[in-house]
């Protein structure tokens, strides 16, 4: 007895309905076989009537699933029918769809095979189009369009070399370029590449564009000509443009006037070689002036740098001659009328030279106005010294008599009138000493002892010297002691110091005058405050100019406002800064800023003795060396009065002659500065102390020179400046006659 046929290697469900039906047929067949076989058979009937049986039921089973299955596959089979019609519709509408683009249209797959394209596609290559089918390799494409007879190829480019830089551009993200055909067509091409790695081409004819926008640019190039040739009708300049191939394409009349060009060569493609004779010298330009320069010049070939020349026509008129190569290889010359422009400039040259002559003479006549004008200041100068120096001198006599007044018998009417002489004689000498120092000053020939020194020092003879002249008017005098050293010229320092002080003093009525020195970062400022009557804002920038009073209902004695002026011009001259802060009624404060010192060590003063008693005096030897016999009357007579013994002398020979007849030496001597037969009191002292050794002496002048300070100084020689102050001289003599250690 066979085995039943194995069911499970029969089926299997990979396959497809038909092949599975197929298969169940043959199953049944041969079932249906063996039950009639088995029926047969009598001796196995039972075992196959059991098997058939079993047999039987699978059967059933079988024949009920294949039914089922039947039912799917009939639906699937018409879904997949469906599918298909749907598909073919798409097909149908796609192929619809890209055969409405205008353009042409084709899509190759991932790997560069055509799978689509419409009837446009390739169309303007005639005699290829056909060979570009569906399956069609981009590669073989792109060589039949480069084999077609109806594309440009640039220069004599070949097939391979063609296709191998189209495939260059195909390889690049995005492609757009315009290829050229025959009979002036052109098409633009245009690839997009897609998520698969496919390729749509797309296929634009542009020739009626082109040719559209040719015509467009010929009108506007047409346009433009136009423009540029009324322009060029219409500007003074002769113009003559060449292409690059040096045939001339535009001009203007200016050019045919000025080159006197035939008319037979005033036409567009003239070649420049036509146009040399007219460079030709003596043709149209004169030979000097080298016109063939500018013909050679646009004849040498691209490359040609600018040209700019100048050139004379045998009529006189001068051109200035530009020449100018464009980027295309073009060029233009042009030719600008210069005529007028060079005789202006001979003119005008000529007018310089004029005007440089009449500048020199000009200048001569103010150098030789500046140097009178020097030569007045400086006998203005001289004049001023000379003339304080004379009025010093009587003034200094009359000081030395009303001082010997002073000193004898007179009644209370007497005693009054003598006082308000005496005073106004100050007057007078602060005046003349004013204006000796304003003189100095303007000058501008003070040299300067710019030297470091203690600030304490002038304090304290400030104190010494205004105490007594602030007492009298009721005031406080307050000077700040102080430490600071500042650098500066100490004796211009003092007149500074003495000026702003004497002036707050005699515009101070009540309350108090204030000195003092504070510190700042950048140096020391030295401020005057006084409780005065202070000084209008109107005011304030004209009290630092001559003969300006703040107050004029102060009299004469109150001097002629020269203080303040000397002060504005000592700190112009020192460089120190001057500020004035003032209110009516209140007061006014008068800062000057200096720097600080910029050694440690301390240069010494000026030297001063100590005052002392007038006892020293007293019975004294002093000789008198004066020239003046006034003033010697009256030096003699004021000795006489301090119980001195006078001697008087008004030479150097007067005054050895006076020494040998005493048999001893004076005790102090009184030189005047200014002798007769130019002698002068210095060298009359380095005589009498080459003969007869170490001597006390007091030089007397007029003269209030720092120079001669600094000389008198250097020499051991004290110095006091006419008209003398008499009470300071005996201080003076007495301080140096003075036992050491007394007062």
């Amino acid at each position: 007895m066979t085995d039943p046929l194995p069911t499970n290697g029969l089926l299997n469900q990979t396959d497809s309905l038909e092949r599975q039906n197929e298969k169940l047929r043959i199953i049944v067949g041969k079932l249906m076989a063996r039950v009639e076989q088995a029926t047969n058979d009598h001796a196995q009937g039972f075992v196959h009537f059991e098997s058939a049986i079993a047999l039987q039921e699978e059967v059933q089973n079988r024949t009920r699933n294949l039914e089922e299955a039947l039912d799917v596959l009939h639906a699937t089979n018409a879904q997949l029918a469906a599918a298909q019609q749907e598909a073919e519709n798409a097909r149908r509408n796609l192929a619809t769809a890209v055969e409405t683009i205008q353009e042409g249209f084709a899509i190759f797959d991932a790997e560069g095979v055509l799978v689509m394209k419409n009837s446009r596609f390739s169309i303007m290559f005639r005699d290829v189009v056909d060979k570009i089918q569906r399956g069609t390799r981009f590669e073989d494409y792109l060589r039949t369009c480069a084999e077609s007879s109806h594309i440009v190829r640039p220069g004599d480019m070949g097939v391979d070399e063609w296709v191998r830089q189209r495939l260059a551009v195909h390889e690049t993200n995005s492609v757009n370029f315009t290829l050229e055909l025959k009979d002036d067509c052109w098409m633009q091409v245009s690839e997009q590449r897609m998520a698969d790695g496919g390729t749509i081409v797309l296929q634009t004819d542009i020739t009626d564009h082109a040719r559209l926008e040719r015509e467009e640019r010929a009108k506007m190039l047409d346009r433009q000509a136009k423009i540029v040739k009324t322009t060029l009708e219409h500007i003074e300049q002769g113009v003559l443009i060449f292409d690059p191939s040096q045939k001339l394409v535009e001009w203007n009349s200016a050019a045919i006037k000025i080159l006197n060009i035939p008319r037979r060569l005033a036409t567009a493609g003239t070649r420049l070689a036509r146009f040399e004779q007219l460079f030709q010298s003596g043709r149209v330009f004169i030979g000097d002036c080298a016109p063939l320069a500018v013909y050679d010049w646009a004849a040498s070939g691209p490359g040609r740098a600018v040209l700019r020349t100048e050139v004379e026509a045998t009529n006189g008129f001068k051109y200035e001659v530009l020449g100018q190569e464009m980027t295309d290889g073009s060029f233009l010359i042009s030719f600008h009328d210069i005529t007028q422009l060079r005789q202006a400039y001979e003119d005008l040259h000529l007018v310089n030279e004029t005007l440089e002559q009449r500048v020199i003479e000009r200048t001569d006549e103010l150098r030789a106005a500046r140097d009178s004008a020097e030569r007045a200041n400086a006998s203005k100068s001289r004049f001023v010294a000379a003339a304080s120096h004379d009025l010093l001198q009587p003034v200094n006599a009359a000081k030395l008599f009303i001082s010997s007044l002073e000193h004898t018998a007179l009644d209370e009417k007497q005693s009054a009138t003598v006082s308000r002489i005496s005073q106004s004689f100050q007057s007078v000498e602060t005046i003349l000493s004013a204006l000796l120092d304003i003189s100095k000053l303007d000058s501008g020939k003070v040299a300067l002892n710019i030297s470091d020194f203690s600030l304490g020092q002038i304090f304290e003879r400030l104190q010494t010297e205004f105490a007594g002249m602030a007492a009298a008017k009721g005031l406080d005098l307050q000077i700040v002691p102080t430490t600071v050293r500042v650098r500066s010229d100490p004796v211009y320092m003092r007149r500074i110091l003495q000026n702003l002080v004497s002036n707050a003093i005699r515009y101070t009525e009540t309350g108090r005058v204030l000195v003092g020195a504070r510190r700042r970062p950048d140096g020391i400022d030295i401020q005057v405050i006084d409780t005065g009557i202070g000084i209008p804002p109107e005011e304030q920038d004209k009290v630092f100019k001559e003969f300006h009073r703040a107050d004029t209902s102060h009299t004469a004695e109150s001097a002629m406002g020269l203080g303040l002026a000397i002060v504005e011009r000592a700190c112009t001259m020192l460089e120190h800064g001057l500020d004035l802060q003032s209110t009516p009624g209140v007061g006014t404060r008068i800062r000057v800023s200096a720097p600080y010192a910029a050694q440690e060590e301390l240069v010494p003063d000026l030297a001063e003795a100590e005052p002392c008693a007038h006892n020293s005096v007293r019975n004294a030897l002093i000789m008198v060396v004066e020239n003046d016999t006034r003033v010697r009357e009256a030096m003699e007579r004021m000795l006489e009065i301090w119980g001195a013994a006078p001697v008087i002398a008004s030479s150097l020979d007067d005054a050895e002659a006076q020494i040998e007849a005493l048999g001893l030496l004076p005790d102090v001597f009184l030189v005047d500065y200014h002798l007769d037969d130019d002698e002068n009191g210095l060298d009359l002292i380095d005589s009498l102390r080459e003969r007869h050794g170490p001597l006390l002496t007091i030089l007397l002048t007029a003269d209030r020179s720092i120079q001669l300070e600094r000389e008198a100084h250097s020499r051991g020689v004290f110095i006091r400046h006419k008209p003398l102050d008499i009470e300071d001289l005996r201080e003076l003599i007495g301080s140096l006659l003075a036992p050491k250690g007394s007062k």
